[in-house]
């Protein structure tokens, strides 16, 4: 069991290096530095990833940089955020996505999604790396981080917004809703220092 979400895991791995190889620019986590789903070009959009690092501990927030608000769903089970940990050494720790064994309510509710005013900023997830009997354990939404070694990994936080329809209560269908931008964003790059 362990082996196909090892093999799940690099699959969607895969995924996302495929599409950054596609269109994400050099200078990561600024504003315009997406991949949009429909067209799977490279657009200007309205958010920007910050990540920042101090000491064993990682914070992403969401800013919106529009003049508009901005629609989005916001929830660590539906649409996630994922953390990237890169060490000099070449190939990082894999996280163990803790939605594959968890029982969740998988339904996009309407209410679920939420307004960002023009400026405003959304905390998207943190993390904090204890250590541990065989390295160093954290936990970044749904993905759990195990045995991973001391040393400095390059951080980077991609968040996709894939959704645009939810389930409406009142009527008990589905419905899309209007102006939710859907594609990838990629943060800013960070050291994270695990001594």
């Amino acid at each position: 069991m362990r082996e196909r979400m090892t093999w799940m895991l690099r699959k969607a791995a895969l995924g996302v290096a495929l599409l950054c190889g596609l269109g994400c620019a050099a200078n990561q986590g600024q504003a315009g530095d997406s991949i949009e789903w429909r067209t799977g070009s490279r657009t200007g959009n309205p958010f920007e990833i910050r990540l920042a690092a101090s000491g064993s501990d990682l914070k992403a927030v969401l800013v919106n940089r529009s003049s508009a608000e901005q629609r989005l769903l916001h929830d660590a089970h539906l649409q996630v955020t994922t953390l990237e940990l890169v060490p000099s050494t070449g190939i990082g720790p894999k996280p163990y996505d803790s939605r594959l064994i968890m029982k969740y309510d998988a339904t996009p509710y309407c209410q679920l999604f939420q307004t960002l005013p023009p400026g405003k900023k959304l905390e998207l997830g943190s993390a904090r790396f204890d250590k541990s009997r065989d390295g160093y354990a954290g936990q970044w939404g749904p993905f759990n981080f195990e045995e991973v070694p001391a040393g400095d990994y390059q951080a980077r936080v991609t968040w996709h917004s894939e959704r645009a329809q939810c389930f409406d209560e009142s009527t008990r269908q589905m419905r899309k809703l209007p102006s939710v931008w859907r594609g990838m964003v990629r943060s800013n790059q960070v050291t994270l220092h695990l001594p």
